[in-house]
């Protein structure tokens, strides 16, 4: 598998359960293998932080139906992948992308308004190669989730493409909710650490850390 199928993935028939979109950057190798994403260290922090329970990937139990996710969906901003190696069946302008990575990690150092400039800049001038199912996907799935309660975002360059498309404000990193008009829709939106950084200082305002759900038992992989 070159890319994912899709953007958008939550539990079979979970329409009115969904709460917590989260928008993510792209899959890995983890995620083309299985056509799902978050089904691998990211998938397993994603686990800890919101059931507390890191043997199994969050992805994989949206997969199984698992009832202690199912108020969870996932969303890649891209549905190939941005790391470099993995550049088999990709189109020129999939390959094109992968520069926001290198950007991305070249502006690491920089203060997060230099960084989300760096980055806006991009978007500025190559807004028209990027992919128009993201967009079309985002707007149905506000419109699917009826309980959706609140989207978060993770890492820089997922938020700076969603500020960027739907040219809607900043809601920072201060931890609180912001309620945000987005596609016609008013919307808690959340801003915070993708989930692969390592937790080196869970203590900073962006870090990605929830509330956590109660621990129920949750089936593995057979």
């Amino acid at each position: 598998m070159d890319r994912l199928p899709k953007h958008l993935y939550f539990s079979d028939g979970a329409e009115n359960d969904v709460e917590t979109l989260f928008i993510l950057e792209s899959p890995y190798e983890e995620e083309l293998y299985w056509e799902h994403p978050c089904m691998g260290q990211t998938g397993k922090k994603m686990s800890e932080v919101l059931i507390q329970h890191s043997d199994i990937a969050i992805g994989d139990l949206i997969q199984h139906n698992n009832p202690q996710t199912r108020k969870y969906a996932l969303f890649e901003t891209f549905k190939f992948p941005l790391d470099e190696s993995l550049t088999h069946g990709l189109d020129a302008d999939e390959l094109f992308w992968k520069h926001i990575k290198c950007l991305d990690s070249s502006l690491g150092r920089k203060s997060r308004d230099e960084h989300n400039q760096g980055l806006n800049n991009f978007w500025e001038e190559n807004k028209a190669s990027f992919p128009k199912t993201y967009q079309i996907c985002l707007e149905s799935s506000l419109k699917l989730f009826s309980n959706l309660k609140e989207i978060v975002v993770c890492g820089f360059i997922a938020q700076s493409i969603f500020l960027n498309v739907f040219q809607v404000k900043d809601p920072g990193y201060d931890q609180d909710r912001k309620k945000i008009l987005v596609a016609g829709k008013t919307i808690d939106i959340y801003f915070i650490e993708h989930p692969s950084a390592p937790l080196y200082d869970n203590n900073r305002p962006w870090a990605f850390r929830m509330q956590p759900r109660p621990l129920g038992k949750i089936p593995r992989r057979d």
